[in-house]
Order: C-alpha cells, then structure tokens, then sequence
C-alpha cells in the first residue's frame, strides 16, 4: 500500500477489522447505505480492495454523497491501479462532498504522478480548514511531500504545527524520523523510530528501523526488528489483513526470495498498482528472473511517481540486464528523489551505482 496515513473518513488499514451490526439488512433492509459502507471499510482494512470498491459503489447508489463510501471508493481505485478511474472519482467526490480528506486524496493523486508542486499547494490550502485533527493528518502529509523536495526547513515547521494540533497523532513522528534521517540525524532517527514502533509495530515502521540499524551496523538489533516484523505479518495474516504486497518486498530484501516471489505474484494477480508492480519486479529480479522483472519495474514507474526505490529497483535490474545507460539514469534519479530514504536502500543502490562506473 502506499505510505500515506489513513485519513480522518477513513480507519488504518492495519486496525484489526471488526464486524459490522449484526443483521444490519434484516433490522433496516431499505435504503441501508451504512451497512455496506462499513463493509466495504472491513474490506479495505483487510487490503480486500476489490470487495471494498463493490461495497463502497453499493452504499454509494443509496447514498452518493456518503463520504466514507467517496474516499473508500477512490482508495479502492487507486490500490486496484485503475488511476483513470480514481480521477473521475475523485472529481465525482470533490463536487459532491468537498472536503479535507477528498483534498487529501487529491493532492495523493498528484503526487504519484509526479506533480508535487501541485500536490503540495491542494495541502497547503486544505490546512487552512477542518478539525484539529484534519489539520495535522494535511500538515503531515504536506512534511512529507516538502520532504521530498529537499526543502526540510519547511517540512520541519509543517510537523511541529501538527504536533501543536494533535500532540498525540503517530504519523507525525513516523515523518519526522524520515526527515531525521534526511537530515543526517541517524540516531535521533533511532530514537524517533524506536518510540513509533513502541506504540505501533507496523510492519513499515519497523523495517524502517531495522534497515536504519544494518546501516549502522548494529546487525543484531536489526535481525531482532526484523523477527519481529515476521511476528506481525503472521498476526496480521491470522487476522484476515491480506500483507502480501508488505511481505514481498521484506523478505525479497532480507529472507526469502521464493517466498517474496510467492507472495508478489499472488498480489499482482489481484491488482496490478505501481507499488504491487515494483514490488513484483523486485521480488523477479532477487529469484534471477530479470527479463520478466523488466517490462513490471516499467510498469511501476509508468506514472512518474517519486518514490525513490520504483526508480532504484528499476535501475537495478537494468544493471543486471547489462543496460548500463539506463540503470545509471534510474539509479542516479532514486538517489535523487528522497533524502528520508532508507540509509541501508540508499547504500545497496550505490554500491550498484559503484559497479557501473566502474565499468566505463
């Protein structure tokens, strides 16, 4: 999934899903949109997508301008990888129940096409509106985006108003360790992540943690973060929250690459977004499959998205392809996307990086 915090319309992916009312049909069986439009939530918290844009479009012809339905359906959209139609949904929320968390969307949508100006600006104005809690889930948001483009004094002043609104809103902190990091600050990074995984041991935030730990290497407590992310990644599968895509990339890069291709190849037959598509192509190139992990890495990157490790794990498997024009390009403009990256991803891309000048 992407890395953006849920919204305020919307529960996090990773809460563990509850059932809706019991006989929620049977009580109210006339115009009930509630009904399937908490289903369609349980569905997207389990990463069922398909099921959660069916439900969403259900209570959504009771009740167009429900708008948890709106966001859920656009969500749905955009994890299935149907980006033509997550605009039109989109345009059709926005006119029917503007508001912070369609804003939010909105600006995400630019963002993965690369417009992060554009991105930034919907934030900037969205921040002006809502609740306190509205507030810091945009100001958060627009931390990361300004993060992105290298401008971390502003990205600094964006998370301490968030802190100001919600002292206690985790995310917060989970962008302030990648700014942290970007600004070479690793073990205030330590510090930040460790307090992040302390309250909520995402699989995300811990890998994050672990990576940061290899980089500095202090392997034995990175292999003991990375054991637990293999403790919750069988919890949450228990669980009914599908982590295929989340497991892929995790054990492509640190267990197995039969089980990340196992997993990858399940996802990319149920959706086919950038993430899954890059997480695919990852998981081919670690199995030695890199003429069919190619024309999937392009597929990640059809959109322009800058996110740092589409273009590295392009450039990559580039490299491995003898494409060395090319993977020098890619690589380069990973390294160039994100300074919040992962110190231990930035340094498996330059070591490639090293390979192919090495070459000339």
């Amino acid at each position: 999934m992407s890395s953006r915090p849920a919204s305020p319309a919307t529960p996090p992916t990773t809460t563990r899903p509850t059932k809706p009312p019991p006989r929620s049909f049977d009580i109210e069986p006339d115009d009930n949109f509630t009904a399937p439009a908490a289903t369609a939530a349980i569905h997207a918290a389990r990463h069922d997508f398909a099921e959660a844009l069916d439900n969403a479009e259900q209570a959504l012809e009771i009740n167009p301008r429900d708008t948890g339905a709106l966001a859920i359906r656009v969500d749905a959209l955009n994890e299935l990888g149907r980006y033509d139609e997550q605009l039109r949904a989109l345009r059709i929320a926005d006119r029917l129940q503007p508001s912070t968390p369609i804003a939010a969307r909105y600006s995400y949508a630019y963002e993965l096409r690369g417009d992060l100006d554009r991105a930034g600006d919907i934030l900037r104005r969205a921040s002006a509106n809502g609740s306190r809690a509205d507030k810091a889930y945009v100001l958060t948001l627009r931390a990361d985006i300004l993060r992105k483009q290298g401008r971390l004094a502003a990205a600094g002043r964006d998370l301490d108003l968030a802190r100001q609104m919600v002292p206690t809103y985790l995310p917060a902190p989970v962008s302030e360790a990648r700014l942290e990091t970007a600004r070479g600050d690793l073990e205030a990074a330590v510090a930040t992540r460790q307090d992040v995984v302390a309250q909520q041991p995402l699989p995300e935030y811990v890998i994050e943690l672990g990576e940061l730990l290899l980089h500095l290497g202090r392997t034995g407590r990175a292999d003991a973060q990375f054991e637990v992310v293999r403790t919750t990644i069988q919890l949450l599968d228990a669980s009914g929250v599908d982590t295929d895509l989340e497991t892929a990339l995790f054990e492509a890069d640190h267990g197995s690459p039969a089980e990340a291709l196992r997993r990858a190849r399940s996802e990319w037959d149920r959706r086919t977004s950038v993430h899954v598509a890059d997480a695919y192509a990852w998981a081919l190139h670690r199995s030695g499959r890199d003429s069919e992990a190619l024309p999937i890495a392009r597929a990640a990157t059809r959109l322009d998205s800058p996110e740092a490790r589409f273009w590295i794990h392009r450039g990559t498997i580039e490299s491995a392809l003898g494409m060395t024009d090319a993977a020098r390009t890619h690589l380069r403009r990973g390294l160039a996307t994100d300074p919040g990256l992962s110190p231990w991803q930035r340094d498996e891309a330059r070591a490639t990086l090293s390979g192919i000048e090495g070459t000339r």
